[in-house]
């Protein structure tokens, strides 16, 4: 018996030993994957700051009265390229810019401030409301550091992410530091459809679980390589319900952003059709006129006479449906779709390339 609590004290004595040395290896060793994405991607990360010069009239009296004020606001963003090209969310900038309306003007101004508190003036590329994506530049011949893209078709549920950015204009109280928060990928594809206020495209979304605030927007979405996983958008219902644009999407929108300036969606498919019931349960369908087969898409596969009743499987029964599945899909000139038609009793899959207008 001696014996039994003899040991038992030992193991007690060396139970209460452990847990010291166990937090002495923990404090000598704090970089984590975490850590390691963090400094990894901060270098590239920059806030916004947007300001624009407003002229109001107000009558007294008989007298119009001008008056100047300025509106300020500011958001996230990251360095792509090392000429200092940034993609940011369209709608931290959307609201002061104006295509026609040149900067050189001082109507309207855009600072890009950097870790460590350097600042830049930089300029609108293009920006694309339907998308939420924005491509701007700093105007410098300097070579900045730039955030590395990774690649979004490769993301999976349940790894661990880190959100960087400018939330609440916290970016420069934090020694000019990017704020961090980190969480898990909740989500993939998540589709909230077109908002109809803003006529943003909110379809394959990825859910996260970090907190989103007011500044976040724009800033990138990171893996624990420290690699651009998305943009920052939007939260949604709550604390911890925070969504990103994918990179690999960001990407082609800011390609065409930089060749152009705007994107192009005026496409059109050289087809004459009206909505037609037919079968003997009167369903609705899409009743082909005519074909201009010397359009600028390849609409070869149709005819007249072919009934189209699905495209890229959704059911069609009107023009204007086609129209609103190709903007979900925010589909443009070149893009193949794919038709459901019906055709002397027999229903098909056929291809159709759509053409410039």
């Amino acid at each position: 018996m001696k014996n039994k609590i003899a040991i038992i004290a030992l193991l007690l004595i060396a139970g209460c030993n452990q847990p010291e040395q166990n937090i002495d290896i923990v404090s000598k060793s704090k970089n984590t994957v975490i850590t390691k994405a963090i400094e990894y991607a901060s270098p590239g990360v920059v806030s916004i700051f947007a300001s624009q010069e407003i002229t109001k009239f107000s009558k007294l009296g008989p007298f119009t009265l001008k008056s100047e004020d300025i509106a300020n606001s500011s958001g996230s963003g990251f360095i792509i390229s090392k000429d200092g090209y940034i993609l940011t969310s369209a709608h931290v900038v959307s609201n002061f810019y104006d295509p026609s309306i040149s900067l050189a003007s001082g109507r309207a101004f855009f600072t890009a401030v950097l870790p460590g508190g350097d600042s830049y003036n930089a300029y609108i590329v293009g920006a694309d409301t339907r998308s939420d994506v924005a491509l701007l530049k700093i105007d410098s011949e300097k070579e900045f550091q730039y955030c590395i893209l990774g690649n979004s078709d490769e993301i999976i549920v349940g790894e661990w992410i880190v959100t960087l950015g400018n939330p609440k204009s916290l970016f420069s109280a934090a020694n000019n530091q990017p704020i961090a928060s980190a969480g898990i990928i909740s989500a993939i594809n998540t589709n909230f459809g077109i908002d109809r206020k803003t006529n943003r495209l909110m379809n394959n979304m990825i859910q996260i679980d970090a907190p989103l605030n007011s500044g976040n927007s724009g800033g990138p979405l990171v893996d624990i390589n420290g690699e651009v996983l998305g943009i920052n958008t939007f939260k949604r219902d709550g604390e911890n319900l925070g969504f990103a644009i994918k990179i690999n999407y960001a990407k082609k929108i800011a390609e065409e952003l930089k060749l152009k300036g705007f994107i192009d969606r005026r496409f059109s498919f050289g087809i004459n059709a009206v909505s037609y019931r037919y079968g003997q349960n009167g369903d609705i369908g899409l009743y082909i006129n005519s074909v201009d087969y010397d359009s600028s898409g390849d609409n070869k596969a149709l005819y007249k006479g072919d009934i189209i009743i699905g495209l890229e499987g959704y059911q069609i029964q009107t023009y204007d449906e086609i129209q609103l599945v190709l903007a979900n899909t925010d589909a443009r000139p070149g893009d193949t779709i794919e038709l459901r038609i019906l055709r002397e009793n027999d229903i098909k899959v056929v291809k159709l390339v759509l053409g410039s207008k």
